[in-house]
């Protein structure tokens, strides 16, 4: 299996199931918080009636009681409309507490006027408000230990489960991620040199050749120094490959590109510019000088031994840099002579502009 199909994989597990468990954990604390706020409303309801049932009791005999009735009804009533679901609702009214029972034989005892009465009805819904508060507590801690409990297992399996993920998916991913952007950067390393220099010559290639041509004009033109650009390729090299095959080819490109630079001042440059086109850049070198160095290059390919089995010749076209010239206009006019040179035949060398048949 793949790295990104495994990894996928892995987050199709461990994602849902930390989303699932955050969604209960979250569930969870909303169900603390509602069953917390229901049984704080509760004790305050149970701490009205009692002590709104404590100023009846307490009331002289000739005050009306009928605003304290009216909140202890209303708190009553209140009590009374919990919601069956609610556990809380069991809790206030079963066998045990009686406390609905209590509480409206107070209200009887005090419409009654009986101060004997109201003070046993005090004393049975003191007992059953006592009994309720007693239950709702201990139901109510036990249940918010269960639920923290809960709480923190999930939070736990969450944290082991990010944790999981964290080892298992993000940092192999992460690793994964800077291994290919190292790759990435090795290969465009790679592709440049590829493209500044040729496989088979050894030689700077086309992209080389444009990088320096440019810097050598800058220098040519700012100081007003010569430099001249000469460009070569074998004659009829698609023949050549034809008859002798292409490993003879390669000998032969390999084998004359090895000769010339051996033979080249040390501030000449020598480029491969594709197929069998080469570029020697001459900084400091007259057109005369131009013309004796392709003359030897020329002659060199005659008698070098390495060059001897299949033997051929070169076209030529020299341009010299002029003040107003660029690097690519200076390509441009090296072109159009090699394209002059190749009207007169093999082996000719043709200066860009010259308006005498070139010498051979």
């Amino acid at each position: 299996m793949r790295f990104q199909d495994a990894a996928r994989l892995r987050y199709k597990i461990t994602i849902p199931i930390i989303l699932v468990l955050t969604l209960a954990a979250l569930y969870l604390f909303h169900t603390i918080l509602i069953e917390r706020k229901n049984l704080l409303d509760t004790q305050n309801l149970l701490s009205g009636l009692r002590t709104t049932a404590v100023e009846i009791l307490t009331a002289p005999a000739e005050t009306t009681h009928e605003s304290t009735l009216k909140i202890f009804k209303s708190i009553l009533e209140e009590l009374q409309s919990y919601p069956a679901d609610i556990r809380l609702a069991n809790l206030l009214d079963n066998e045990d507490s009686k406390l609905f029972f209590s509480a409206e034989n107070f209200l009887k005892a005090a419409a009654s006027g009986n101060s004997k009465a109201l003070t046993v009805a005090m004393r049975e819904l003191d007992s059953s408000i006592g009994m309720v508060t007693v239950d709702i507590n201990k139901i109510s801690d036990n249940f918010h230990v269960n639920m923290v409990k809960y709480e923190y297992g999930i939070l736990f399996l969450i944290c082991i489960l990010a944790a999981l993920h964290h080892f298992l998916v993000d940092s192999p991913m992460r690793e994964e991620l800077i291994r290919c952007a190292r790759e990435k950067e090795v290969s465009k390393s790679t592709i440049k040199k590829l493209a500044e220099r040729d496989t088979l010559t050894n030689l700077p290639g086309r992209m080389k050749f444009y990088e320096e041509a440019e810097k050598a004009v800058s220098t040519a033109t700012r100081y007003g120094s010569d430099l001249a650009l000469i460009k070569m390729d074998i004659h009829d090299f698609k023949t050549i490959n034809q008859i002798h095959g292409q490993k003879v080819g390669d000998k032969i490109l390999a084998g004359f590109a090895r000769v010339v630079r051996k033979n080249l001042r040390r501030p000449d440059s020598f480029f491969r510019v594709g197929g069998d086109k080469f570029i020697i850049l001459a900084p400091h070198t007259n057109v005369t000088n131009a013309k004796n160095l392709t003359e030897k290059i020329n002659k060199l390919i005659s008698t070098a031994k390495i060059l001897k089995p299949v033997p051929f010749m070169m076209n030529t076209g020299i341009a010299m840099c002029g003040h107003e010239d660029s690097g690519e206009s200076l390509l441009k006019k090296v072109d159009l002579a090699l394209n002059e040179s190749k009207k007169y035949g093999p082996g000719t060398v043709y200066t860009h502009p010259e308006s005498a048949k070139p010498t051979e």
